[in-house]
């Protein structure tokens, strides 16, 4: 009789105890963010007044210039919304010298090109909420924002573009995307921010209100 109560209660401990582990697993499952902040933002070695509208906005006055516009927006919105940020790398990094970054930018576009990745991108199967930011090269998204609507699936993700820009503002990005991933819930209230007002001290909190009105209903 002793030994069956000692079973027993051996068994009920092995229960609990996979009670517990299943219900933290649940928990921390429950917790992972559903939300991906994907960014190209490429730094530029150059004199904030020698910009143009042809490339946009590239980079962050206030910061180190190891720190992108794109990627400061980026940040800004991962701590609003505590989702997983991925900034895109390219395999061929880019120059970073403005004049020879327009030439390769003009370039790409006139071949349509599809630059590869450094590193893959997460999974995005484990994610609702999808935020891709970029500036605006000659008047129109980056060669490689379109390979990643082109080679990635975004059908039934809600899709929030945001960019930088030197006058363009989204250019034909809704469109191009929209060809691109027909499939996919694209927000058409696009955050766009000049890089006049990128180092203005009230962007952060204008990114804040921003998400306020487009952030998905959970």
């Amino acid at each position: 009789m002793r030994i069956r109560k000692v079973f027993s209660g051996f068994l009920a401990t092995i229960v609990m105890s996979l009670m517990v582990q299943t219900a933290f697993a649940a928990d921390n499952t429950s917790t992972q963010s559903r939300t991906l902040i994907i960014c190209f933002s490429q730094p530029e070695e150059m004199k904030p007044d020698a910009m143009d509208g042809f490339s946009g906005a590239s980079v962050l006055q206030k910061n180190t210039l190891e720190t992108g516009s794109t990627q400061y927006v980026a940040q800004l919105l991962q701590k609003r919304t505590q989702g997983d940020l991925y900034r895109i790398e390219t395999t061929t990094p880019y120059p970073r010298q403005h004049d020879a970054l327009l030439r390769a930018a003009e370039k790409e576009q006139e071949t349509k090109a599809r630059p590869s990745l450094k590193t893959p991108l997460p999974d995005l199967s484990r994610y609702d909420t999808i935020y891709v930011g970029y500036p605006i090269w000659w008047y129109t998204m980056p060669m490689v924002i379109y390979g990643l609507f082109e080679q990635n699936d975004f059908a039934d993700k809600t899709v929030i573009p945001f960019t930088t820009h030197g006058g363009s503002r989204l250019a034909d990005s809704l469109r191009e995307i929209a060809r691109r991933q027909p499939k996919a819930k694209l927000i058409t209230r696009v955050l766009s921010i000049s890089r006049d007002d990128i180092s203005h001290p009230d962007v952060p909190a204008q990114v804040e209100q921003w998400v306020k009105h487009i952030q998905p209903q959970r």
